[in-house]
């Protein structure tokens, strides 16, 4: 019995990991408002309106204020949690060509900006 338990722990556990997406970290060095689409560092990423976009610190007393796409600005810090595009620019499913032919490579489910109050310089 003892046996069982540990395997359904292991069993749960990874699926929670595996369930969690890519965690990217960078500058948005585009963004397209018509494809609603931005790039960070260079990855082109899909953000669809489910996804999640968060102002850091930028409310009052530093809380957390909801955001929207509009609110992307070039050269913003993000993280972002994304996962792979499985589909290509025609709709098909064809991992070898996410990333290619304009197919955005990474699809959002979520987006922290970072509101800076005191930078750097």
């Amino acid at each position: 019995m003892k046996k069982i338990a540990i395997l359904w722990t292991i069993l749960l556990s990874s699926g929670v990991a595996f369930a969690d997406g890519i965690e990217l970290k960078g500058l948005i060095t585009s963004i397209d408002n018509d494809k609603k689409t931005i790039s960070i560092n260079g990855t082109l990423i899909q953000v669809l309106p489910q996804t999640e976009i968060t102002l850091d610190d930028c409310g009052i007393f530093g809380t957390d204020v909801r955001g929207k796409f509009v609110d992307l600005k070039l050269n913003s810090f993000v993280e972002a949690e994304v996962f792979a595009n499985m589909l290509n620019v025609a709709g098909e499913y064809a991992t070898a060509d996410a990333g290619k032919s304009g197919a955005p490579a990474y699809i959002a489910e979520e987006i922290e900006l970072k509101c800076v109050s005191n930078s750097a310089y």
